[in-house]
């Protein structure tokens, strides 16, 4: 630790608006350049090598021979608070044009570009703890051009229709580091979770997509309704460009394991948890076409009541693979579902001339994700073979070897994924009440419950998994290495095709629920003061280990504890915060009366601030890899994979609540200062200084997670669990005190 990289950023921008032609013609212009200086930080901080402040490794956790403990804490010691050049270059800029011809037509035409580049940028957080700075980084370059054009026709005072086309073209595109590569090459390598190797997933353009849309909106009023119809086509082509982990990579549950094998291996031992390579074409090229329709009316019943309704069709159009394994058909079909319909209801009802009422409900499908798609698409292990390969595996490789090609390769090492015959795009169910009522001239009260329900949440399960036809029972120790307690687990050991790894099948087997009670007080501007108030008390759970959404889009693993049953996962989810409380005022002090030179220095000052108080997030506790070798854990069995119960899905520990770590409570104060000086009628000057976190409450965004490594049949406690190994923020990469100065010419 104790280092303190040099940090620094220049921003500039101008705007730019006027009349091309007076009343009919005008013209907005806006550029953006940044210019970033900001050093990252590669830390390894993790407790079963390392001190509890990553700043060396233990030799007492490395049990293999000196000369190999030695090599293997010379390797990674290398990798430890080492600062690594990254910089940033970025320009935006965006036009804009509005025409009216008539009285009846207007006519928006505008342009967005962005150009980014950043050297060793891929990762963004200001220390990284995971090894990940060097280990699992690259070149990050961004090229974005967004057209829009829009025609707004009002044939009479009742009736609007609105055309709008949009184009979309996004790049990201990212070389790989090479200059960030350690002395074993391209090869990823973790250790007991830590990156101590190169990145796995560079180079890559993943995507360059082209997105076209039309969207047509009507508006008709007619008595008391208000009318609204419309239609959405929107057509997306994603080319791809990334054949992951085509080097290699080798997982070790310990330092001593990989000691063993890093170096002084003469007997060609193996002592990795896994080693996997992708081979096969890495460019893909997909197109989704969506069509959507819409209708709603609005209808104010009274003065007192209005009620609207609606709904709403959607269609995707999906693309099929273009290979298909002839050992499962499966793999070369996407259902496309047609029943996409959503119903919505809303209803104010004004109590009185103080109170309001308003509920609603809704029906929301999710968008096919182009990574889930993608990920179909090579699911055949033909177009792109995942090999997959456990140590005791008959024909696995030697560290650092990999596989010089696809021919020869070991026995159930191909893993495939399909999507389920039933296969379809999730929808949430989302309701609300609330009541509004007016406490003063300027004060208003909300108080709302809100409600969500998702439903055929996408998930995975591997069907070359015999069902179980034994169990197992391992020995719980605490931290003196006392038997404090047992856990017995069915265990998965049998493949049903030994010919192939993980069969997974992408079905709809995974729920969301989330039940939020929000208060909210506004004072509105009066007196130069301006103050909102809120707090939410919520409970976020799913089941199917969704991780918060981010095992939403793509399948790579049956994310199950036990293969396919969602339920037992049901907890709170990730993103789960109990207690969220955001405090905003604007303070803009007046004086009218008083000198002059009393007025100039009080008047013209704007102080604004936003405080979040927050309650902490919830992460698994996890437990490390067990050995696959025959007898290695229960007398007479092969786990199929290193899990505890040899499925191959979640590592959390199956005895202990779902989600059971807190990760960090939330104090945050920004901050605004800001004054305006008018030069003359024309030219004006403000001056700004911003703080972010104010009074430098740096909160941990990550903890450590593995609660157990696993020796035989014994699970002993890891130290330093739940201790904070991260603390990223945006747009920064550190939620620690920032503070800058900003300067703005407006003529």
């Amino acid at each position: 630790g104790g280092i303190n990289p040099p940090e620094w950023r220049h921003q500039a921008g101008s705007s730019i608006s006027g009349a091309i032609k007076k009343d009919k013609i005008f013209y907005f212009a806006n550029w953006e350049i940044i210019e970033r200086n900001f050093p990252a930080i590669n830390r390894i901080v993790n407790t079963a090598f390392t001190d509890s402040a990553g700043n060396a490794i233990i030799p007492a956790d490395c049990t293999a021979t000196a000369a190999q403990c030695s090599a293997a804490i010379s390797f990674i010691t290398k990798q430890m608070n080492v600062m690594v050049p990254r910089t940033v270059s970025s320009n935006i800029g965006f036009a804009k044009i509005d025409w009216r011809p008539s009285e009846k037509n207007a006519f928006s035409f505008g342009l967005n570009a962005m150009h980014w580049r950043s050297p060793n940028g891929i990762q963004t957080q200001a220390v990284l703890t995971g090894g990940a700075a060097l280990g699992n980084n690259g070149n990050s370059t961004v090229e974005d051009r967004f057209g829009k054009a829009a025609w707004t026709l009002t044939p009479s005072g009742n009736k609007v229709n609105e055309l709008r086309f949009g184009w979309f073209k996004d790049r990201l595109s990212d070389p790989g580091a090479s200059q960030l590569f350690p002395s074993t090459g391209p090869l990823y390598i973790t250790v007991a979770g830590a990156t101590v190797g190169a990145a796995e997933a560079y180079p890559r353009t993943y995507p360059s997509e082209n997105r076209y849309q039309i969207v047509d909106n009507f508006s008709y009023i007619r008595g008391s309704h208000s009318i609204k119809v419309g239609f959405d086509f929107e057509t997306t082509q994603d080319w791809m460009n990334q054949l992951f982990d085509e080097h290699g990579n080798y997982s070790y549950s310990s330092l001593t394991n990989f000691a063993k094998d890093f170096s002084g291996n003469t007997t060609g031992a193996k002592n990795y948890s896994s080693m996997g390579q992708y081979f096969g074409n890495p460019i893909q090229n997909i197109r989704t076409t969506d069509i959507n329709f819409y209708a709603q009316d609005s209808w104010k019943v009274n003065r007192r009541f209005t009620f609207s309704y609606g709904l709403r069709y959607e269609k995707s159009f999906l693309p099929q693979p273009t290979v298909v394994n002839p050992s499962y058909p499966a793999t070369g079909y996407v259902n496309s579902p047609n029943k996409d319909f959503s119903p919505r209801v809303s209803l104010s009802y004004m109590i009185s001339d103080k109170t309001v009422v308003r509920a609603g409900f809704g029906m929301f499908y999710a968008r096919f994700t182009g990574n889930g798609l993608d990920t179909l698409f090579l699911g055949n292990g033909l177009y792109q073979t995942q090999v997959s390969v456990n140590s005791s595996f008959a024909g696995a490789l030697v560290f650092p070897n990999i596989f010089p090609s696809v021919s020869g390769l070991p026995a159930s090492t191909v893993q495939l994924e399909y999507a389920d015959h039933n296969f379809r795009n999730p929808y949430t169910e989302q309701g609300n009440i609330a009541i509004e009522r007016q406490l003063s001239h300027d004060i208003g009260l909300t108080v709302s419950y809100l409600w969500t329900h998702g439903v055929q949440m996408w998930t995975a399960r591997d069907m070359n998994l015999a069902a179980p036809t034994t169990t197992g029972t391992y020995i719980i120790d605490d931290a003196s290495g006392n038997a404090v307690g047992s856990f017995t687990t069915p265990l998965w050991t049998t493949r049903i095709n030994p010919s192939f790894g993980k069969i997974l099948e992408v079905d709809n087997g995974g729920q969301t629920w989330y039940n939020a009670l929000a208060v909210q007080v506004n004072k509105r501007m009066a007196h130069g003061l301006a103050v909102t108030g809120a707090y939410t008390w919520s409970h976020a759970i799913d089941d199917a280990n969704q991780g918060g959404a981010s095992n939403f889009i793509s399948w790579g693993y049956n994310e199950a504890t036990y293969n396919g049953n969602y339920k037992l996962d049901k907890g709170s989810s990730t993103l789960d915060q109990r207690h969220r409380a955001v405090i905003t005022f604007l303070y803009m002090p007046t004086m009218h009366e008083g000198s002059r030179l009393m007025k100039n220095i009080v008047n013209g000052w704007q102080l604004s601030q936003i405080t979040t108080l927050a309650s902490s997030q919830p992460v698994a506790e996890t437990v490390a890899s067990a050995s696959t070798s025959s007898g290695a854990v229960f007398p007479g069995v092969s786990l199929a994979y290193s899990t505890l119960d040899g499925s191959g899905g979640w590592s959390r520990v199956p005895f202990l609540p779902v989600n059971n770590l807190n990760v960090d409570r939330i104090y945050h104060v920004d901050a605004r200062l800001s004054r305006q000086f008018s030069i003359t009628e024309r030219f004006k000057l403000m001056l700004m200084f911003e703080a972010f976190d104010v009074f430098n409450t740096i909160y941990n965004t990550g903890v450590q997670t593995q609660g157990y490594s696993v020796s035989g049949n014994v699970l002993k406690p890891t130290p330093g669990l739940d201790l904070g190994n991260a603390s990223s923020g945006f747009p920064d990469g550190t939620n620690a005190r920032r503070m800058q100065a900003g300067l703005r010419f407006t003529f």
